[in-house]
């Protein structure tokens, strides 16, 4: 399958994006939060768990893998009011 690229004419400074992929598409959450501290997170048991986002699109492969330390996006909800 062939790889297609497009061009929209959109500038993006890659330094300023932050390594959580849902921080850079809903914002910062509440200060001092972590992803593993959020309802979402959750992980897929083989022979290690493999952290993911329920609000991230999952491939069921490394990319999708999320960090429990990333800082909380702007749709944090903390397990604690659940």
């Amino acid at each position: 399958m062939e790889q297609m690229e497009f061009d929209l004419g959109i500038q993006v400074d890659e330094s300023k994006l932050d390594p959580n992929p849902m921080v850079n598409l809903y914002g910062y959450g509440p200060e001092n939060k972590k992803c593993k501290q959020c309802t979402h997170l959750f992980y897929k048991q083989f022979s290690k768990k493999y952290w993911k986002c329920a609000l991230r699109p999952n491939t069921n492969g490394p990319a999708t893998d999320h960090r429990v330390n990333w800082k909380a996006c702007g749709r944090f909800l903390d397990c604690v009011s659940q």
